[in-house]
């Protein structure tokens, strides 16, 4: 028993300590509450919350607590996947400040819907670490986040629509050590240098695409005495570079790249004598830094002018600590490469105006690992300074005129990449030849290869290659059975390789065998040969039979292209487990049924093609699961019945919609909630009733289209095509085209009524096909509104009535078709509408007179069109009048009526007003009533 006792008194007394210390094993109720409250606002794909269940959420996934009070003190949920198509979408809810003792908060890569940042952020009073990075904000960056007093980490990058109103709140996180607020828009931000010169410990600053606009030309005290970091490039900076800068003194690293920088650069960037990287790349800089600078590693000068005769700078050869030099598109014509110090290891010479032989003095960079010469005017043999570069890792001689041959790349021992595309190699070694390099890639394309087109045989002896690009070099012979099969990336695209589809490379992520000469049937073994793909492209060849059941169940496949084959019978119905499939094309080829129900399983499902087929039947309801679909191409079947509803309702992200060459009926449903919708063809169906009124609300369409900055998210070499029907022949386009077009084509159908003067709204409208309908009416001089209208296509419709001038103003307007209609009168002819000489584009109008018609106007046919639309308007303007005097008239003979009526007999005005006193009285009861009820609940 004494030997117990003071076993007892340990365990009693941490006990006792325990709660002294407030040391807690579970997360606090409210806090537990809060998450639960947050989780029910998100959706989550890749299940990353499956564990957020249970008391004690500091069990749960990215939640982190402390060990002594038991509060949250941190939220890491990031997506770390490349793209979105795991990261949690939806909205932060405004329980989440209830985690008061929160000091991380980390939700970057997530999809929060392109909501505005909440305000309530800034109520994180113990933040110390904020990432919202590439997390789908939009909206002004609310300025209660100056209230974060302890915050050393800011990451508001890459959210595409975000900017600020003023920075003077950024001035108030006097303990910020880091700042990233790339994309963000500064362009109302005029005081930004002087809110970041009042950060006192900030050592990171990075300011990417932000709309800087300029530099001010002074500062009157530097105070960024920790400022390691300095990155401003893209920003459209247009001044000279400041002297200011030059009193950074512990700045290591300074990009003013791509900007709109002028003049030269100034001799106080030599003052920087710690600074180690450089890069002032992609500027109007006509001069070259006048002196050294002390520790220098690496130096990048890309698109700029760096003197009156482009060549290498003499004080280049004292920065004996250089490692990396970039001066790709410089007009460097020159090649003193003994003024380049030996230290060098990474030599971007690309894009240049090199020509002839390299100088033996290259060899002379023995240091040197990463060589770029790619795209310049290179001749003759392979250079021989190279040869002596043994320690060369990586070499890029892309697009030249060089001739080389397996002989020259002999010394090269150390090699791991060579790219050589756009030069001619002659293969003259043996089958049995042993290269003294092992490749992680090999770079091919578009090489002319002598003495003909084959595979090198000497690839089978790179069991390290990992790349292959051998796209558009002319290779006619079978795929051969003995390349590495660790190959994880291989495209042959563009070539006229025959034989089976290649198997058994189970490293495979990425192949690419488009425009080639495949055939045979689709391998129902490609799970077992080829498990890791992520990306196939079969394309424009000429397989046969059905898509095997095994091609679903690629679980890590995110695309696959069939498109322009000969594959037949039915879609497999068998796409349950394709839960990555971001991708599918099967247009083009002799499929047949409808489309399967499966497929409404393919939630990150972005882009659908299956046009040109013989696929029939109804577009199924449970589609609008996919809601995630961008494109829609459904062209060039059999499909029947309405245009769904709710594809208005439900496919929010959709960009692209061709439904054009069916049979759909009905009219046209409700689309312009769409908010990114820039291509929609309905064309050449049986749709019938009005154009909504509603298409001029399509906001996609309302301003000129711009590149943006959210893209397909992977990194396949994928270029999406369609069919579009434009200019009168169908055309295919792909993805940059389709990216920046803009059409409406409902041509070919039964449309009636007028032409919704609405449609002017659409002043991003490239191309509007009405063409082959029963339109009626005149042509809305609002069309004249459309500043981007290239195309526009009436013809072959009712429509009546003077062409209206404002065409004229149309300047980008390069096809123009209004025949067989009823039109009249004299035809514009101002600005862009002279440039139409073509006579056809004005036929079938009887009416019409005046050049490009010979036809000459008369001073009655001149006027028949103007009096027509004056007699329209006239009519209105009767009607309108009628209207009125109608309503009044009936005003005054009701109220006489009634009111002359109760005047005259008196038993009529009793009874009258009897039943009103009793209507007042049984309302004011029942709201008693009501009142009463309502105060008993409360």
């Amino acid at each position: 028993m004494g030997g117990r006792t003071p076993l007892l008194v340990l365990t009693f007394s941490l006990a006792v300590l325990s709660i002294k210390l407030g040391i807690s094993h579970g997360c606090r109720e409210t806090e537990r509450k809060a998450l639960i409250d947050f989780k029910r606002g998100l959706h989550d794909p890749s299940n990353r919350l499956s564990s957020w269940v249970g008391e004690d959420c500091c069990a749960w996934e990215g939640v982190g607590c402390s060990n002594i009070s038991g509060h949250v003190i941190k939220l890491d949920l990031r997506n770390d996947d490349p793209g979105c198509k795991w990261a949690l979408r939806g909205d932060i809810t405004p329980s989440l400040p209830s985690l008061q003792q929160l000091n991380r908060l980390d939700l970057s890569g997530n999809y929060f819907m392109h909501k505005p940042i909440p305000k309530f952020l800034g109520a994180f009073r113990r933040l110390t670490y904020l990432n919202l990075s590439g997390a789908g904000f939009m909206g002004r960056v609310p300025a209660q986040l100056g209230n974060l007093s302890t915050l050393q980490h800011l990451d508001l990058s890459y959210n595409c629509y975000l900017s600020l109103e003023n920075s003077g709140w950024i001035s108030l996180l006097t303990s910020l050590r880091h700042l990233n607020m790339t994309w963000v828009s500064f362009t109302n931000a005029a005081n930004w240098l002087q809110d970041l010169n009042a950060l006192p410990h900030v050592q990171e600053i990075e300011l990417i695409s932000c709309d800087l606009g300029t530099f001010p030309r002074s500062l009157s005290h530097v105070n960024f005495t920790s400022l390691t970091t300095l990155d401003l490039r893209g920003n459209y900076i247009n001044s000279t570079i400041p002297d200011w800068l030059g009193n950074i003194k512990n700045l290591k690293s300074l990009d003013l790249s791509s900007n709109s920088l002028c003049g030269s650069v100034p001799a106080s960037i030599g003052n920087l004598s710690l600074l180690q990287h450089l890069s002032l790349g992609s500027n109007d800089l006509n001069g070259t830094i006048s002196k050294g600078i002390g520790q220098l590693q690496s130096l990048s000068m890309d698109f700029c002018q760096i003197g009156p005769t482009p060549q290498f700078p003499q004080w280049l050869r004292t920065q004996t600590t250089l490692r990396q030099l970039q001066l790709s598109s410089a007009g460097i014509k020159d090649m003193f490469f003994d003024r380049l110090p030996s230290s060098l290891e990474y030599l971007d010479l690309s894009y240049n105006s090199l020509h002839g032989s390299l100088p033996a003095s290259l060899g002379n960079l023995s240091m040197l690992r990463s060589l770029d010469l790619g795209s310049n005017n290179l001749n003759g043999m392979f250079p021989e300074s190279i040869k002596r570069l043994k320690g060369l890792r990586d070499l890029d001689l892309y697009n030249n005129s060089l001739s080389l041959s397996e002989d020259d790349l002999a010394n090269l021992s150390s090699l791991k990449s060579l790219d050589i595309s756009y030069n001619s190699i002659y293969l003259n070694k043996s089958d049995d030849w042993i290269p003294p390099f092992q490749l992680n890639g090999l770079y091919m394309g578009f090489c002319q290869i002598l003495p003909k087109p084959h595979f090198p045989k000497w690839l089978r002896t790179q069991p390290t290659l990992d790349e292959l690009y051998l796209s558009n070099a002319g290779i006619k012979e079978a795929f051969p059975n003995w390349l590495p099969s660790g190959l994880r990336y291989l495209y042959l695209s563009d070539n006229k390789i025959t034989g089976e589809v290649p198997q058994f490379f189970p490293k495979l992520k990425y192949l690419y065998l488009s425009n080639n000469s495949f055939s045979g049937n689709l391998s129902p073994r490609i799970t077992n040969t080829m498990p890791s793909l992520q990306w196939f492209d079969l394309s424009m060849n000429n397989m046969s039979g059905e898509i095997p059941f095994s091609y679903c169940q690629l679980r890590n496949l995110e695309g696959l292209q069939l498109y322009e084959n000969n594959l037949s019978r039915v879609i497999p119905n068998c796409w349950k487990t394709s839960s990555n499939l971001l991708l599918l094309d099967l247009s083009s080829n002799k499929l047949v049924g409808g489309v399967p129900d499966s497929l409404c399983n393919l939630q990150m499902l972005e882009s659908l093609h299956l046009s040109h087929n013989n696929l029939s039947g109804q577009i199924p309801h449970c589609l609008k699961s996919c809601t995630e679909l961008a494109t829609l191409d459904l062209g060039h079947n059999n499909f029947i019945g309405n245009i769904p509803t709710w594809i208005g309702e439900s496919l929010l992200y959709l960009k692209t919609l061709s439904l054009r060459s069916n049979a759909f009926t009905g009219s046209i449903p409700q689309l312009s909630s769409l908010p990114s919708l820039r291509i929609l063809d309905l064309s050449n169906n049986n749709l019938s009733g009005t154009i909504p009124q509603s298409f001029g609300d399509f906001n996609a369409l309302k301003s000129a289209p711009t590149y943006q900055c959210c893209y397909f998210n992977n990194d396949s070499l994928y270029v999406e095509d369609m069919w579009l029907f434009i200019k009168g022949s169908e055309l295919e386009y792909t993805t940059r085209q389709l990216s920046m077009d803009t059409l409406i084509d409902l041509s070919n159908n039964y449309l009636s009524g007028n032409i919704p003067e609405e449609l002017g709204n659409l002043h991003g409208l490239r191309s509007l096909n009405l063409s082959k309908n029963y339109l009626i009416g005149q042509i809305p001089w609002s069309i004249g509104r459309m500043k981007q209208l290239e195309v526009l296509d009436l013809s072959r419709n009712n429509l009546s009535g003077a062409i209206p001038s404002d065409l004229a103003a149309l300047n980008f307007l390069n096809h123009l078709n209004l025949s067989y209609n009823n039109l009249s009168g004299r035809i514009p002819n101002g600005n862009q509408l002279q440039t139409f000489t073509d006579s056809s584009i004005y036929a079938g109008n009887p009416n019409l007179c005046g050049p490009p018609l010979t036809k000459n106007c008369t001073l009655n046919i001149a006027k028949a069109g103007e009096e027509e639309q004056n007699e329209d308007s006239s009519k209105s303007r009767m009607e309108t009048l009628w209207l009125y005097t109608s309503i009044t008239l009936g005003f005054i003979i009701g109220f006489w009526a009634i009111c002359g009526s109760l005047l005259l007999q008196q038993t009529w005005r009793t009874s009258y007003f009897r039943a009103i006193d009793n209507m007042f009285d049984k309302l004011y009861v029942m709201m008693v009533v009501t009142v009463a009820k309502y105060k008993r609940k409360l």
